[in-house]
């Protein structure tokens, strides 16, 4: 199955190698990722859209984890492995293109607004204008706490928003909501 035309237009064209994850500390329902600069807000968690009919998800399906930053996006990783979840992971969005080209597709997307090339809006944008992914639930993980980047992402179509830092805890409640809706 070809990528979407849409996507190809964005132009990713390479594949950066992803470290291994490799357990180092252990994580808590306090522990906080994405916390790299002071804090301005807290977390927002908001629900835009009504659960909309999906085929079938594959239980191989992956979480998609679009992250520029390494450390966040291996903490992301590994809270997620730890539920039992299968995970893909992308530093950009032509890591993403190369990754969406690879059966199954996500079941669920956490997705960075600030990214190098193409911002999170931007790929939101084109995930719900392709027939394949327009109803990918699609949360967005980001340190942008403004209300006008969330009422951005609501418009888009966003399924959730966690503004960093996020505490594990929150990540696993808005991951296990959206999975449920999703269904």
């Amino acid at each position: 199955m070809g990528a979407p035309d849409l996507l190809i237009d964005l132009d990713f064209t390479s594949l950066a190698s992803l470290p291994a994850v490799k357990p180092e500390n252990v994580i808590g329902p306090d522990t906080e990722i994405g916390a790299s600069r002071a804090a301005n807000g807290g977390n927002f968690i908001s629900y835009a859209r009504a659960a909309a009919p999906r085929p079938a998800v594959s239980p191989d399906a992956p979480v998609m984890i679009v992250e520029d930053d390494e450390d966040t996006r291996r903490l992301l990783e590994r809270v997620l492995k730890l539920q039992g979840l299968p995970v893909r992971t992308a530093a950009d969005s032509r890591e993403l293109l190369l990754a969406l080209r690879k059966p199954p597709l996500p079941r669920l997307m956490l997705l960075d607004v600030e990214l190098p090339r193409v911002n999170g809006f931007k790929i939101l944008a084109l995930l719900r204008q392709q027939p394949q992914t327009a109803n990918l639930p699609v949360v967005m993980v980001t340190a942008h706490a403004e209300t006008k980047h969330i009422l951005q992402a609501i418009s888009l179509g966003a399924d959730g928003y966690l503004s960093k830092p996020v505490k594990v805890a929150t990540l696993r409640a808005m991951v296990a909501r959206v999975l449920a809706r999703a269904g």
